[in-house]
């Protein structure tokens, strides 16, 4: 009769527990599939995703968790922006196109950047080899050894999850198993730490604004300073026209 009573105390004080916020970071090269996982995981068609210009952000329900997906864009020139989200995600979704073999190095490099940042090394991350749906995709074995996997999240001390998976084809309740699987190990390690991963992010993201700040404020000086010289310089040529007209009078 205690131990049932308890149960239920421990059951209800569950069911009470506010749900936990968590925020990912969705990456990966362009054309990765990162759009299509986003959308399946929120219950829409993955079919057909334009790529991502910049960033889209996803808020989505998971258990007892709120969860924001910030997915990422891939292109060269976009990658730079990764690092403005880094100090407010509690884990990592790191896509890889498992069939575009030409791109795997590129893959690792764009890996390794990621796990070495001093914002996500020891966070959880999860890898989703995508497209094994497509002929020559890369198994489990292969994308492990090609991107160095063991070798990066034991340097950056990542608990690190790998899923095949194909994210086109099926959403919502007919989403890929693994893909599901992945999201509920990530969320499930995030919960272990999570009151210590979010003072961290909470820490990262105060330091963060500061020197955005910071920034902001040296900007706006050399503006100032810029404006300046050149009211300076456009007040001496003023000067010296008016006083060169004076010597023909």
């Amino acid at each position: 009769m205690f131990s049932l009573m308890a149960n239920c105390c421990n059951w209800l004080k569950r069911w009470r527990e506010p749900a936990r916020k968590v925020t990912l970071v969705m990456v990966g090269l362009d054309n990765a599939g990162k759009t299509a996982t986003v959308r399946g995981i929120q219950g829409d068609n993955p079919q057909d995703v334009a790529p991502t210009v910049g960033f889209s952000k996803v808020d989505l329900k998971q258990g007892k968790f709120e969860v924001t997906i910030f997915d990422l864009g891939g292109g060269k020139r976009i990658r730079g922006i990764w690092k403005n989200y880094y100090s407010e995600s509690h884990g990592v979704v790191f896509v890889v196109d498992s069939s575009d073999v030409q791109r795997i190095q590129e893959t690792r490099e764009t890996m390794a950047e990621v796990l070495q940042h001093p914002r996500i090394a020891g966070k959880p991350v999860l890898v989703l080899a995508n497209k094994q749906d497509q002929e020559g995709a890369l198994a489990e074995a292969d994308i492990i050894e090609n991107l160095s996997l063991e070798k990066l999240v034991n340097e950056n001390k990542c608990l690190c999850q790998i899923e095949p998976c194909s994210a086109v084809l099926g959403y919502g309740k007919k989403l890929d198993k693994s893909i599901k699987k992945g999201l509920n190990w990530l969320l499930s390690n995030i919960a272990k730490d999570y009151e210590a991963i979010t003072e961290r992010v909470q820490k990262d993201t105060a330091e963060q604004r500061a020197q955005e700040e910071q920034d902001k404020k040296e900007r706006a000086e050399r503006v100032r300073q810029i404006r300046e010289e050149r009211s300076e310089e456009s007040s001496l040529q003023q000067f010296k026209k008016v006083l060169f007209a004076r010597m023909f009078i």
